[in-house]
């Protein structure tokens, strides 16, 4: 966790500060903490909220071992106010970057929310020793089985960031608009977007149906899940409900009511290749040829740093891999593990980059290390649990069989 915690404090660093481009400061040093900004881009105060939040929940998760919950909120917030306050005093020296006590103000806030929410994970508060317990009646224990759940949480984050809701009716009225031109002109109707959806939703379900305990029901639980997401998105601000979402969760019931009566290791196998598919076709698909056309881009996060869509793009090349790798490390054997982590990363960052390099010659798109980068990332990360979550891989398994 410490590690986690120093990584995402690295690339904090990286973000704040690229271009790294150094020079004299524009005004006298320190003038942001006195001189509050003119204007103020809520995109940019929610962006320095969220990108605060992990920050805060790992440094709680951290600190919480060892410390009661209350001092570790402190700590944490602390500390991302610091390192906020350290990160902004240096931008003083980056002329493409304006320094502002606001976003001082705002990663504090970050860090304390996610701090927070660390309460829902920790056995030792009330509310996190009541969602743990629910969390036990329905899902497997272990901590393989706890990385699928998030990986679960990010395909959530995926879909409904910002996470910021809005009841403006004219902006509920033109996303209904929008579901309704898609149903009615069939060139708003994007088909190479639904293969790619009905690929993820299907290989949802089916990760959702190796982490639920026997005799839970997977279909009531899978539809519940994907119409709170539908609705928030329908909330949230920048965000679209489109037709093309809505029919791949159809279409993905049918298909899990089929593929969860498979054995445990065809189960998986099936997951893993959804997971592939949907991915290779998303690389190929057209984007806006009016908008761009650029060349590959070998700078790691430069188009993510830009505005909120970038937190999006992260979290959607970011959960695939992870579930992929939660699939089949619940079936390979604990002696082919390590193997099957590095031979898969070198794999998967060939076949990515292949993928991204290609995009060069599809309109519209262009490729990215960034995506090669997130790939390999959430590919890792599953490997890295405690080694005795590959004990609970048989329970799993039987888990996986009986609900078929």
């Amino acid at each position: 966790m410490g590690f986690l915690l120093l990584l995402y404090a690295v690339l904090l660093i990286y973000g704040s500060w690229y271009p790294f481009a150094w020079g004299e400061p524009p005004v006298a040093p320190w003038t942001f903490l006195h001189t509050l900004p003119t204007y103020l881009d809520k995109g940019d105060v929610v962006q320095n909220v969220l990108v605060y939040m992990p920050f805060g929940l790992l440094a709680v998760a951290w600190c919480g071992r060892r410390l009661p919950f209350a001092v570790a909120l402190l700590l944490a917030a602390a500390a991302g106010t610091m390192l906020s306050l350290g990160i902004e005093t240096a931008q003083q020296y980056l002329p493409s970057r304006v320094p502002s006590l606001v976003d001082v103000a705002m990663n504090f806030g970050g860090s304390v929310i996610g701090g927070l929410m660390a309460a829902l994970v920790s056995r030792h508060t009330m509310p996190g020793a009541t969602l743990l317990r629910l969390r036990d009646a329905w899902f497997r224990p272990g901590p393989l089985a706890s990385t699928g759940l998030i990986v679960i949480g990010l395909w959530i984050l995926s879909q409904t960031s910002p996470l910021v809701p809005s009841l403006d009716i004219a902006q509920l009225r033109s996303k209904v608009g929008y579901l309704y031109r898609s149903v009615t002109e069939p060139w708003w109707f994007d088909w190479g977007r639904l293969a790619t959806l009905w690929c993820y939703q299907t290989a949802l379900g089916i990760l959702l149906c190796t982490l639920l305990n026997p005799g839970r029901p997977l279909l009531r639980l899978y539809l519940l899940l994907t119409m709170v997401v539908c609705g928030w998105k329908m909330l949230v601000v920048g965000r679209v409900l489109s037709l093309e979402l809505v029919a791949a969760v159809a279409l993905a019931l049918p298909a899990l009511l089929v593929v969860r009566t498979l054995p445990p290791r065809m189960l998986m196998a099936t997951g893993v290749a959804l997971l592939a598919a949907g991915f290779t076709i998303y690389e190929r698909m057209q984007g806006d040829a009016a908008a761009f056309h650029g060349a590959f881009n070998w700078i790691p996060f430069e188009g993510q740093m830009n505005d909120l869509s970038g937190l999006e793009n992260i979290l959607e090349f970011l959960w695939p891999p992870m579930a992929m790798a939660c699939l089949l490390r619940q079936v390979l054997p604990y002696h082919q593990q390590d193997a099957g982590a590095v031979v898969g990363t070198v794999l998967l960052a060939l076949a990515v980059f292949l993928l991204e390099w290609l995009q060069q010659s599809v309109p519209g798109r262009y490729g990215d290390i960034t995506q090669v980068v997130l790939a390999c990332v959430g590919w890792v990360i599953p490997w890295c649990v405690p080694a005795h979550g590959a004990r609970s891989a048989k329970p799993g398994r039987r888990a996986a069989a009986e609900q078929g």
